[in-house]
């Protein structure tokens, strides 16, 4: 599989380095088929989904990685019930949910592995040329625009199970008696389902990161010949 991903990236590589010769695309389309683009697409996403899942899926991936840019904080909450809870002394509930929350998805390598991977996969490309000539982040853009459901479909279950496991749903109910005890106002607010945004956010910014550095930086990639040209 790694070397079916390293060749469609040079295979993508040398189609992208000559659209810098061949603006009008005729060389290049004449050389490679519309399969061979496609794979060459998806190899781009299968390595930045790789570098997203061992940098965030892993313990303080999630919570620190890049410091804490991509920690599951529920800004939603802040102004209802994490405002009561710290103006009654309770505001280690929420340090403590923003803690588990986050060890949760940093648990689900192997989950998150598997939705990108079957997305991926089935991903449908219609657009080779806006992908191939865009800019850095348009092969994640549009692999984002088209499968988010589906993924975040996928997510839904392993990320239940783990809210009884890390317990977080014993804390979330903690929090929600808490609240009520000072206020009425009814919480509508679906935890399980923004954790599994709060992941996709995540790993979709990191993949566009990575896929920066494979059509920028040649040292990045297993060979400088491999490297993506905007």
């Amino acid at each position: 599989m790694k070397k079916l991903k390293i060749f469609s990236i040079l295979m993508l590589a040398v189609l992208l380095f000559t659209s810098c010769k061949d603006e009008t695309g005729t060389y290049v389309n004449q050389l490679y088929t519309d399969v061979e683009k496609d794979n060459a697409i998806k190899a781009c996403l299968y390595s930045s989904a790789d570098s997203a899942v061992a940098h965030l899926c892993t313990y303080d991936g999630f919570y620190a990685y890049r410091d804490g840019l991509y920690r599951l904080t529920f800004t939603g909450l802040q102004s209802s019930i994490f405002d009561t809870l710290a103006n009654h002394d309770y505001g280690y509930l929420k340090d403590t949910l923003i803690y588990r929350a986050n060890r949760l998805a940093e648990s689900c390598a192997a989950n998150v592995s598997s939705a990108l991977e079957t997305a991926i996969s089935d991903l449908d490309i219609n657009n080779y040329d806006e992908l191939f000539y865009g800019e850095s982040g348009s092969i994640t853009d549009y692999f984002k625009f088209m499968e988010s459901e589906n993924i975040r479909s996928a997510l839904q279950s392993p990320v239940s199970i783990r809210m009884d496991l890390f317990n977080v749903t014993s804390v979330w109910h903690e929090i929600l008696d808490v609240y009520r005890n000072y206020n009425t106002t009814p919480v509508t607010y679906d935890l399980q389902n923004q954790i599994v945004t709060g992941m996709m956010n995540g790993l979709f910014e990191e993949m566009r990161i990575e896929e920066d550095f494979i059509r920028t930086d040649s040292t990045h990639c297993d060979g400088a010949d491999t490297i993506l040209v905007r």
